[in-house]
């Protein structure tokens, strides 16, 4: 596992950080298949019972690294490579909602487009007051991911999840918990303990049973997920081999120089 996913062992309890604080945790190929190899070791550790997923530094996770995107359009990116990164992506989300391990989310600064959709794909999620969300995708020609198709819709109701994916607007931590997306919302100090805190209460649960539990519940609700992951990938590999995107992203390229 390289060092932009940091992986800690608290008795029951695995803390996976990601770990690219200089670039507020944006996501390149290298963070996504260490973050679904960091959760595929953490799922299968008998000695792990919860999983706690957050951000060092200023940000949880700020989506996708447009740098690093402008600098593979330039180099050539086929459909076939675009297709690859996108079902790695998709198994990072796999590893989050289809195992039957308890994961939380501790969400600090920014949770934007992928970052907010791994968010919204754990099972509790604690943020920090001053924290904020929202999805860029379409902005930029692009397409959400994480199954939010499926599951975001059923948190917010269809016509919100509609207007969060398509217009793009941002949502403080206080409106996400209205919106039944934030379970907790404390002051950013306490967010990691109170993380720890219910981590802590899940794990001295049976075990088996809170296994069972998570498996049945998940599959009870979301018997049409994997079909939704698949359509997601097609969507984003026809946004992200378009002439547009590849146009918006050099425009950003040259915003941000």
């Amino acid at each position: 596992m390289t060092n932009v996913v940091l992986s800690e062992q608290k008795g029951s309890i695995r803390i996976l950080t990601l770990n690219r604080p200089g670039s507020l945790n944006a996501i390149n190929a290298e963070l996504i298949t260490a973050l679904r190899l960091a959760l595929t070791e953490a799922n299968a550790d008998d000695k792990t019972r919860v999983i706690i997923l957050h951000g060092a530094g200023r940000a949880f996770c700020t989506g996708n690294d447009m740098k690093e995107s402008e600098s593979r359009l330039e180099t050539g990116y086929s459909d076939e490579e675009a297709r690859a990164d996108a079902r790695e992506l998709q198994e990072v989300t796999r590893q989050i909602v289809l195992n039957e391990k308890i994961v939380i989310a501790a969400i600090n600064g920014w949770a934007v487009g992928a970052g907010f959709e791994w968010a919204i794909n754990c099972d509790f999620t604690v943020w920090a007051d001053d924290a904020q969300a929202f999805f860029p995708e379409l902005s930029w020609g692009l397409f959400a991911t994480g199954g939010v198709m499926s599951l975001l819709s059923r948190t917010v109701g269809i016509t919100r999840a509609r207007e969060m994916l398509l217009l793009g607007e941002k949502y403080d931590a206080q409106a996400l918990q209205e919106l039944g997306l934030a379970w907790r919302v404390v002051p950013e100090p306490m967010m990691m303990q109170t993380a720890l805190q219910a981590a802590e209460q899940i794990a001295v649960l049976p075990n088996t049973a809170v296994r069972r539990f998570k498996k049945t519940f998940n599959e009870a609700i979301y018997m049409d997920f994997e079909q939704t992951l698949a359509a997601e990938v097609e969507a984003l590999v026809a946004g992200i081999t378009s002439t547009e995107t590849e146009d918006l992203v050099k425009e950003f390229g040259k915003k941000a120089t």
